[in-house]
């Protein structure tokens, strides 16, 4: 019997056999060459049911509502769900190679991706998000390198795989913060306590950092789930109707669901890291950082206890923030929770304890009713955010890209609830570091709910800083146009020669084009050559942004881990700078598409450095 006389169910009973996995496409690609061959092998490989697992292991975010569209239309035909998706898939890639490789547009092309692809899209660019790959591994000989200064393709290694990952990441934080703010300005516009969306709101918060609320809500499910079996191993009902009908069953429930957080890592942070920034988003504290302040310790156990089957709620209390069980037995008493004190005390007497902790607070005991309510999602998260914007007087060793995206979230929540125009000015000053937002985010979905005079505002700033990335989009940096020699290049890796940190330029102007408040305030005038010099923008090894004048810049190179650091801790590098080259005792940074258009005369300037040159061409750089 020959391979093509097998019967048909062996065929089908073959590919069932093709491994499912979430990191890898081989085995729906091994379908789909499956439809490009014989009749049998074709129909063998239309069987909808081969292709379920395959779309739930890819395709674990969607559009809820869009999804549900699909099923309706399709049912269970998994092939063609999984050839709507990878359509979608391809789209969106589309868009961003777009993006990667044309400076003009790009605002229109994310506003694209986040009202017509959104969340349908995330997996896609997940996996473009999360290439692994390195600055040493795009580490590259001179010799290696095309005329055009481009780096030779890699085994394995798509072109331009550092500034792809670089704006597929911009692309899924674009795509989380517009949902964000749409999550946030539906609780603004709510007239009662809607303590049901507590999780995602609070989840919203990590959505500045490219997190999905799905994410966060998988962690949650995990962790109840594996808090259900703590409790059934300790011999407590995890049954509703019968820990509801008890007060004691619900103390002894919600204690051991301290006591549960406590052994998974959860405590409470001492006084001293009181301040740290990453125990107030949830993507930190549920993972590297669960030595955590009470907001966020009460915000696990909340989840945890309502994923049980049990109705509980923050309480916006002084001081620290508490939680309430509650049953719907109206003989069985509340439950009141000190999550981050459970240690002590887990259970608060509302006899003694409250009373105690709010005189503590100096506020009189007679005031305690309006103080144990369960708190709205609302206020939790408009505390939440002032803890974020707490932080900062006092943040230590965080990087500027995550400090940036805190103090981006805690700003738009406060606009969102307050319309205050001082948190509307202060988010423009740091909107270059999030370009892509300004039509996805602020235009389209921040400004239709904020109040007529700051919508007005904020669509005009929106409208300045969409014309000032234009005008920078159509720029191009010619030196040889210029009367004044510009000495170094984009891409050179220098020494200050004052502060002796190592930076990396990604672009220069002829002369200080700065305020003249910045100018005075940094002594700009008393420099040797003044402010009549060329200046560059630099990264710092921290991911800093500076500026600085061309007498302070000393050329000089590093070990290829120095650059990976770069790399980890300057966020927008990734955009500018797509690998290293190295040769004759020298180094410089390749340039991205973006910088090879803005600055074309640059890459040959670059090459000709690292090359050695003539004497006469070294000294003209």
């Amino acid at each position: 019997m020959t391979f093509k006389e097998l019967p048909f169910d062996i065929y089908v009973h073959i590919l069932e056999q093709l491994p499912v996995s979430a990191h890898s496409d081989e085995s729906p690609k091994t379908l789909v060459a499956c439809l490009q061959t014989n009749s049998i092998l074709r129909s063998a490989a239309s069987v909808a049911t081969l292709w379920e697992p395959h779309y739930y292991a890819r395709y674990t975010i969607c559009e809820v509502h869009k999804e549900r569209s699909r099923r309706e239309a399709l049912g269970n035909d998994w092939k063609a769900h999984f050839m709507e998706r990878l359509r979608l898939d391809r789209q969106v890639i589309k868009v961003l190679d777009g993006i990667v490789m044309q400076r003009d547009g790009r605002l229109e092309r994310a506003r694209e991706v986040t009202s017509t692809l959104s969340y349908d899209v995330w997996n896609a660019l997940d996996t473009v998000a999360q290439c692994n790959i390195t600055v040493p591994e795009a580490l590259c000989d001179i010799d290696e390198t095309s005329e055009g200064g481009e780096q030779t393709s890699q085994a394995g290694v798509p072109p331009h795989a550092i500034p792809r990952r670089f704006w597929a990441q911009s692309l899924l934080g674009t795509i989380a913060r517009s949902h964000a703010v749409r999550v946030w300005t539906g609780l603004s516009l709510e007239e009662e306590n809607n303590g049901d969306t507590l999780e995602a709101a609070i989840a919203c918060l990590s959505a500045y950092f490219a997190h999905s609320p799905k994410e966060i809500s998988s962690q949650l499910d995990l962790l109840s789930d594996h808090c259900r079996s703590y409790l059934v191993k300790h011999q407590l009902s995890v049954n509703p109707d019968e820990f509801n009908c008890s007060e004691d069953m619900l103390s002894r429930i919600s204690s051991s669901i301290c006591d549960f957080l406590w052994e998974e890592g959860f405590r409470a942070a001492e006084h001293s890291r009181f301040h740290v920034l990453n125990t107030r988003f949830p993507h930190w504290f549920l993972t590297t950082h669960r030595d955590t302040i009470p907001i966020s310790l009460v915000y696990i156990f909340v989840c945890i206890a309502r994923k049980l089957g049990m109705t509980a709620a923050p309480i916006d209390f002084p001081a620290r923030v508490l939680a309430v069980v509650s049953s719907p037995e109206p003989t069985v008493s509340d439950i009141f929770v000190d999550v981050f004190g459970s240690r002590s005390r887990a259970i608060l007497s509302p006899q003694e304890d409250i009373p105690r902790l709010l005189i503590n607070s100096g506020i009189a005991p007679s005031s305690m009713m309006q103080y144990i309510r369960p708190a709205s999602t609302a206020s939790m998260v408009i505390r939440a955010s002032r803890n974020i914007l707490g932080s900062f007087p006092v943040v230590n060793n965080v990087p500027e890209a995550d400090l940036h995206a805190a103090f981006y979230a805690g700003l738009t929540v406060n606009l969102i609830f307050t319309n205050e125009r001082r948190y509307l000015l202060s988010i423009m000053k740091y909107l270059g570091q999030f370009p892509l937002d300004i039509l996805s985010v602020l235009t389209d979905v921040l400004a239709p709910g904020l109040n007529p005079s700051t919508q007005e505002q904020l669509l005009a700033s929106c409208k300045v800083a969409h014309e000032d990335e234009d005008e920078a989009a159509a720029s191009v940096m010619l030196r040889s146009k210029l009367s004044i020699s510009i000495k170094h290049f984009v891409g050179m890796i220098f020494e200050h020669a004052k502060y002796e940190y190592i930076g990396y330029i990604h672009g220069w102007e002829p002369s200080c084009t700065a305020s003249e408040h910045w100018i005075s305030s940094m002594n700009v005038d008393s420099l040797r050559r003044g402010r009549h010099q060329p200046f560059y923008h630099i990264f710092t090894q921290s991911g800093s942004l500076r500026y600085v004048a061309e007498e302070n810049i000393r050329p000089t190179t590093l070990e290829p881990c120095a650059y990976r650091q770069l790399f980890e801790h300057a966020h927008e590098a990734g955009r500018y700078f797509e690998g290293l080259v190295q040769g004759n005792g020298r180094a410089r940074l390749l340039l991205s598409p973006e910088l090879l258009s803005a600055y074309p005369e640059d890459n040959d300037i670059g090459e000709r450095w690292i090359r050695g040159g003539t004497p006469a061409d070294t000294e003209a750089i």
